[in-house]
């Protein structure tokens, strides 16, 4: 777990757990000890800490922050926090120098670990990520994090970071200060540590003498007193009170480093006790720890089903998921091809693969030679042979299932023998698909959503007779692209276009109903979500909205009138050509030369605003989330999805659904399942049967 060496008159000690570094009581025990004999040892000079894993250290595990977490004691979880706090004080006042060698990631705890030592020396690899992340899953930073980062490169830098959980590249790590040095090479990393150490026969940090002063403005100072005063009032426009874990970290931040190291970071292991113990960091920790890996262990997967054998992927459509979805493939190691009819939609797809490229080399993400693989990787192409041989074949163009159903056809002849056909569809039903192209075992629906090249989810559609080998395959697939994979059965939206839709239908209900505009959009912050329903459909695209609303009534056999989309999407897209932001028009204004984008002046003439008393807020905001709730238990119910976790998962990570109520069933028991089920009821009593839920 802990590999102790000898280099002359220094120690190495290597983290070297059965699977990942992480800290549990174990590793934390076993560290400890290997630490005290260092240090205790008389011969010992000076100690590098290191790794042999890929990662240096990736923080607590998830075993560790779930049970801490449903202890919910502040007393229990202070005093795991101190007991690592302990060994990290241990490693900075223990009488000899310590580097921290970092091959890998440190994050969190890792960091934490590298903060403490003496020097820290990183290899300049794109791949490693350095900082303190824990803000971004509703918590904060319990071992040191929020009191040495702001002593050792000032309160605006720290706070930064801190508060928006950056994970920064190494060369970034070094320019911000978080590490001293780079180094080209393990051997180096090494070396360079015992070349420090060989020049350093003693080390101390400086926050612990008694001569030491903050770097930059202090806390009491005009400038520190500003630089506070902004962190809230963005820490409220950003999080609305929502997320108690920024709020604890930043009082860390300012009560800790005001005393002496060693109280601040008392100071800050109760404000990790009073964080770990709410119930937005219980939710938070269930779905976006224990549950996202849970998928990425694919539970879904058909047993006894061979490892896919990709090679060859080939995408039918250049247009703004297509050209994403090929750029996610390529860089995951796939020969990638891009097809289509457009010239300049292929042109286009390849300059903007090659611009993301080019930012990631930019910001030392990708080294020049990988960069250059993924260029060499990503083909464009008008011509079906070029796709010859293909394993999987994904189809990303319009949401018109004629248009679909050509293209099958089309594609056919060039799909290897047992190669895969999938659907980017995001509601189109996969089993019409399916029967359309020929391919009922061998046709999967695969639902990115954008930006593909951002956005972690991948839903995984199962037709009426897709085969368990396409499935097994198509999670490999979603593994090998680094996405976050959810199985939904059949059916009209899925599970994620069914429910996420409810809520810019919500809002475009509150449009007609005379709530004014920016309003529902303040209100859709408030409650906990990304974006505003009315900006959402305009990055979704009105007219691709109103063309689904279309099909469905086509193929349904019926006219869905109580559907907002039905007559506001008549008016965008027949009337007014106001189809989305793509366009640079739709319920916004894009300025041409790139400014801010507001509100269309003239939605009040189509949509007169009404006045709405500050006791009307609650129910707006609620309906917003409700609605939500409420689909996603009807998708349930219907047998679409498999496991109400998976939701929870989606739901976040799909369309960011209020991250700090643990997702869409989890909702319930965040809320209060009595409470839940009396406020539903309200709602729909006085505002329609869609928020009723009947279980």
């Amino acid at each position: 777990m802990i590999e102790v060496s000898r280099e002359g008159a220094y120690a190495l000690l290597f983290w070297n757990m059965p699977k990942v570094n992480v800290l549990n009581a174990e590793s934390i025990r076993a560290f400890a000890e290997a630490l005290e004999g260092v240090l205790t040892d008389s011969q010992i000079r000076g100690v590098v800490i290191g790794s042999k894993k890929r990662e240096f250290l990736a923080g607590a595990d998830l075993e560790t922050i779930q049970e801490l977490a449903e202890a919910s004691d502040p007393h229990y979880i202070f005093e795991a926090s101190w007991q690592l706090q302990s060994v990290f004080l241990r490693v900075e006042t223990g009488g000899k120098p310590v580097v921290a060698a970092i091959g890998g990631s440190a994050l969190g705890g890792g960091y934490e670990l590298a903060l403490a030592c003496h020097h820290r020396i990183a290899l300049n690899e794109p791949r490693i990520e350095i900082g303190l992340p824990e803000t971004t899953l509703g918590l904060m930073p319990g071992a040191g994090g929020t009191q040495r980062l702001p002593r050792k490169i000032g309160l605006m830098t720290s706070l930064e970071l801190i508060l928006e959980g950056r994970r920064l590249s190494p060369s970034e790590a070094l320019q911000k200060g978080l590490i001293e040095e780079l180094v080209d090479s393990s051997q180096d990393l090494i070396e360079k540590g015992l070349a420090w150490l060989h020049t350093h026969s003693s080390a101390s940090n400086p926050w612990h003498q008694k001569e030491f002063r903050l770097p930059g403005p202090s806390v009491q100072s005009e400038m520190g007193r500003n630089i506070f005063a902004a962190a809230i009032a963005r820490l409220r426009e950003r999080s609305y009170g929502h997320y108690p874990g920024l709020q604890y970290a930043l009082s860390a931040v300012y009560e800790g480093i005001q005393v002496p190291i060693v109280e601040g970071l008392k100071i800050e292991s109760e404000y990790f006790a009073k964080t770990l113990s709410t119930p937005t960091a219980r939710a938070m920790v269930r779905t976006l720890f224990v549950e996202r890996q849970r998928l990425l262990n694919l539970p879904h997967r058909p047993k006894d089903t061979p490892p896919a054998s990709f090679r060859k992927v080939a995408i039918l459509g250049a247009g703004m998921m297509g050209r994403a979805i090929g750029y996610v493939c390529a860089t995951a190691g796939y020969d990638t091809w891009i097809k289509d009819t457009d010239m300049g939609a292929l042109k286009y797809a390849e300059t903007f693969a090659f611009s993301l490229i080019d930012k990631a080399v930019k910001r030392n993400r990708l080294s020049p030679s990988e960069a250059e693989s993924i260029r060499q990787r990503l083909h464009y192409t008008a011509d079906y042979s070029d796709l010859a041989g293909s394993d999987l074949v994904i189809e990303a163009v319009f949401e018109n299932r004629a248009v679909k159903s050509q293209v099958y056809q089309e594609v056919r002849p060039y799909l290897s023998s047992s190669g895969i056909l999938a659907s980017n569809t995001s509601t189109l039903p996969i089993t019409s698909l399916a029967e359309s192209a020929g391919l009922a075992e061998r046709f999967i629906g695969m639902h990115f959503f954008s930006p593909a090249e951002r956005m972690p989810l991948l839903e995984i559609i199962l037709g009426r007779e897709t085969a368990p080998q396409t499935l097994a395959w198509a999670l490999d697939f979603a593994k090998q692209i680094g996405k976050v994979p959810i199985v939904v059965r059949d059916g009209r939206g899925f599970f994620t276009s069914r429910v996420f839709g409810t809520y810019v239908r919500e809002g475009l209900r509150m449009l007609k109903e005379g709530i004014p505009p920016a309003l529902i959009e303040n209100l859709g912050h408030q409650a906990g979500m990304p974006v505003g329903p009315l900006a959402l459909a305009d990055e979704v695209s009105i007219s691709l909205m109103y063309s689904i609303l279309r099909q469905t009534e086509e193929d349904l056999g019926i006219r869905l009138t109580d559907d907002p989309v039905s007559d506001i999407g008549r008016l965008f897209v027949e009337e007014l050509g106001r189809i989305g932001r793509k366009v640079g028009k739709g319920f916004y204004e894009y300025p041409a030369e790139g400014g801010k984008k507001y509100l269309w002046p003239e939605l009040s003439r189509y949509f007169p605003s009404r006045s709405v008393a500050p006791t009307e807020y609650e129910d707006l905001k609620d309906r917003f989330l409700y609605v939500q709730v409420a689909e996603a238990f009807r998708a349930y119910q219907e047998g679409i999805l498999l496991d109400k976790r998976d939701g929870d998962v989606a739901s976040i990570l799909g369309w960011g659904f209020a991250p700090f109520t643990g997702g869409v069933f989890h909702f319930v028991e965040w809320v209060g399942e009595k409470k839940f089920y009396t406020r539903a009821q309200y709602l729909s009593e006085k505002y329609g049967e869609r928020f009723l839920i009947v279980e």
